[in-house]
């Protein structure tokens, strides 16, 4: 009995199950996720101005984060994968914190204190961790966090004043700087002054009041470092961003008190309840049964093992230390720490009228995590039987496990639907005009603009600049309702702010990229003569008449998509032919088409979507080659939707180009002839 005491009692080996259940929640699909979201037009910045590009990209709203993001460029330049591995070692780090932290905190209790520090983990309502390079200084500050106030009670504790001085010198250094990177984080202040209040509780046998003075007192120099950051931001810092601007969002308390704050008072009550308990159902029922089959049971079966795992780690390790935590009020004591820091962690994103929605605002919920972990773990502890306890924590391992796994597969998936979409484009367009705005749809999300201009301008902007803001020559455009209108009719300019990077967004001069689905190609649409598929979103539809085909500059050039980015050229399959094919098209180089298709015959390529054949049927006609014509039109005319606009295509090309009445028949005949009832 005494070995297996010794054994679950380790901190090192708390620290050893830790970093297993994390590596196996977070690492089996580290190798395929690259960029996410933000990270592409940060990364266009870094790249073209290094390191110097983040201090004045942040220093409007979020100064500190410039130290974070300038040094891991410099150190791990363009490439992904070192920022997830980064990333995760320090959420990590942030764990193996909060686990020094409670072992202080209850000392007997190894077990309870290693299933909050994993809970804290892998918790499954933060999602954001394979948005590597925007996320580092969240992970970062969350890891600063945890560890201030590890050396909080490690001060507290100390008999040496200078290690006392020492360790609280540390502690506000880090409470400044977690802060500095995620001031949303300052809700954590409220568990620092718990645990201080449970270091004293459990010292002194005195009244609650007497209690609350010793805790005030001890507290106080520890509070230096958060209050003085509070008074920088609030008197010293004007923030330029409305959404990290106190006084702004403080206006609308203001403006009507008794409606703001009653929604506050909802906001709260909701969120600390999907942050505390739905986070660990919702992602999982979301994401975890929306991937592929081979994914689904790939998924569960790691979730499973890891969970198996931990279950027979648990029963090994012997109930000694349940009967240890049994004896003492510590799950009290968890219990209401932890939903108290759950709510404090909400307070700071209510506030500022923000709130948290566990798929698309997970990181709201990220300060909160270990109040959550403290309240599902008391709770679990307060179950009389500890079989059914076990099979909770193994139930709540699957499902964070299984969380993760869906998560970082539909982002590999987009990444390499992105990465598949930017090398198609690097195929058909040789280079783009400076000021083209691109309207785009592929079949990933793209939730903000920076998502296609940052990739463009990686592919075809690369080299040095040193102005500020830096210039990116290609803009973009999401394709809303009220853009789309704008599109249509070429409604202006736009000029949005998007951190030390300067774009222009032209309505009036957009070109028009769609790939409907991860089988067809990337086509580059020409507004006077748009090729549609029945595939292709309604949006491009609508926009497609407007597509500027002249802002592809048939006589430049561009060097291949960076490999540290967008990986290795792929397979030149069917698309590889198509989009050689489309620009000699565009360059009126007809001869060299029937090439492209005997080449991809002869190596089994074939399109997915008949549109893609026009090409090759325009060349034929030109050529005169009626027996290709005659077999391509067949194939097009098959699809109602395309021999439609193929009679209107086909006609306005016969006439801008020179083609025999054999030809002309043949084009009447399949595309604009109709059918006999």
């Amino acid at each position: 009995m005494r070995n297996k005491i010794r054994v679950d009692g380790s901190f090192w080996m708390g620290v050893f199950v830790l970093l297993v259940v994390s590596a196996l929640t977070y690492l089996p699909l580290v190798a395929r996720l690259g960029y996410a979201n933000d990270d592409w037009y940060l990364m266009f910045g870094a790249h073209v101005q290094g390191s110097e590009f983040f201090g004045p990209a942040f220093e409007r709203d979020r100064p500190l984060r410039a130290f974070v993001l300038g040094p891991t460029y410099a150190l791990f330049g363009d490439a992904p994968l070192p920022y997830h591995i980064n990333a995760y070692v320090f959420r990590l780090l942030g764990a193996v914190s909060l686990l020094w932290l409670l072992h202080k905190l209850w000392p007997r209790n190894r077990k309870p204190n290693l299933l909050i520090s994993l809970f804290f983990l892998v918790y499954p309502g933060f999602l954001s961790q394979v948005n590597p390079i925007d996320y580092q200084s969240q992970i970062i500050s969350l890891w600063a966090a945890m560890t201030s106030l590890a050396l909080t009670i490690k001060a507290m504790i100390s008999d040496k004043p200078a290690a006392k001085i020492f360790w609280a010198g540390l502690s506000a250094l880090l409470a400044w700087i977690y802060l500095g990177l995620v001031e949303y984080f300052l809700g954590l202040e409220v568990l620092r002054v718990l645990c201080v209040y449970l270091v004293v509780a459990h010292r002194e046998r005195s009244t609650f009041r007497e209690r609350l003075t010793q805790t005030a007192r001890v507290w106080l120099p520890f509070s230096i470092g958060p209050l003085a950051f509070l008074v920088w931001r609030l008197f010293f810092f004007t923030s330029e961003r409305g959404a990290t601007d106190v006084g702004l969002q403080f206006g609308q308390l203001l403006a009507s008190p008794l409606q703001t704050g009653l929604w506050w008072l909802a906001r709260t009550i909701q969120d600390t309840f999907s942050v505390t308990f739905l986070a660990w159902g919702v992602p999982f029922y979301t994401l975890g049964f929306n991937l592929r089959l081979s994914e689904t049971w790939i998924g569960f079966i790691l979730a499973f093992a890891v969970g198996a795992a931990l279950t027979a780690y648990l029963t090994a390790a012997g109930s000694r230390s349940e009967e240890e935590a049994h004896e003492s009020n510590w799950r009290e004591e968890a219990l209401w720490v932890g939903l108290v820091s759950a709510v404090a962690g909400l307070i700071p994103v209510i506030l500022v009228n923000r709130h948290v929605e566990l798929i698309s605002y997970s990181r709201y919920a990220l300060a909160s995590s270990v109040g959550s972990a403290m309240v599902l773990v008391s709770m679990l502890y307060y179950l009389s039987a500890p079989r059914l306890r076990l099979a909770l924590v193994g139930l709540l391992t699957i499902s964070a496990v299984m969380t993760h796994y869906a998560n970082a597969s539909n982002s590999a998936r987009d990444f390499e639907t992105a990465r598949n979409f930017w090398w198609q484009v690097s195929w058909r367009i040789p280079q783009l005009r400076p000021g083209t705005t691109l309207a785009v749809n592929y079949p990933a999300p793209i939730q903000e603009d920076y998502f296609v201009w940052g990739a463009a301008n990686l592919i075809y902007y690369p080299d040095p600049q040193t102005t500020r803001p830096v210039e990116a020559p290609v803009s973009a455009v999401l394709l809303t309702p009220e853009n789309v209108l704008r599109i249509m009719t070429g409604n202006g300019q736009n000029e949005p702010d998007r951190r030390n990077t300067h774009i222009l967004m032209d309505y009036g001069n957009v070109l028009v990229l769609t790939q409907p689905n991860e089988r067809a190609c990337v086509r580059v649409l020409n507004g006077t003569q748009p090729e549609l598929s029945a595939s292709d979103d309604q949006r491009i539809m609508a926009v497609a008449p407007e597509s500027k085909i002249e802002n592809v500059l048939l006589d430049g050039k561009h060097a291949p998509p960076l490999k540290t980015v967008f990986g290795v050229e792929p397979e030149r399959g069917w698309c590889y032919y198509f989009e050689q094919a489309d620009l000699a098209r565009q360059l009126g180089d007809w001869d060299a088409i029937p090439a492209l298709h005997r080449e991809a015959l002869q190596n089994g390529h074939y399109p997915e979507d008949s549109v893609e054949w026009m090409p090759f049927i325009q060349a034929y006609a030109v050529l005169g080659d009626a027996e290709q014509v005659r077999g391509l039109s067949r194939i097009v005319s098959a699809d109602h939707f395309l021999q439609v606009q193929a009679c209107e295509l086909m006609t306005d090309f016969m006439q801008s180009e020179s083609v025999n009445e054999e030809i002309r028949g043949l084009i009447g005949k399949f595309f604009c002839e109709q059918p006999s009832p």
